[in-house]
């Protein structure tokens, strides 16, 4: 995922799916635009569902 226009959505996304803190959340997201996230399979298509539902372009690389 490149940079977004706005980090609300993504801010959302995380916060829905890990119960994390604002901060906690602004820090995944930077992580996101940057290098991309490393997670299980299934973890990684749950939150390329749920960014792109809320209109925000990533993939998901194996």
């Amino acid at each position: 995922m490149g940079p977004v226009p706005s980090l609300v959505p993504a801010l959302k996304v995380f916060r829905e799916i890990s119960a994390t803190s604002l901060s906690r959340a602004r820090e995944l997201v930077e992580e996101l635009t940057r290098d991309g996230l490393v997670g299980t399979s299934s973890e990684m298509e749950l939150l390329k569902a749920r960014l792109q539902r809320r209109g925000l372009p990533v993939d998901v690389a194996r």
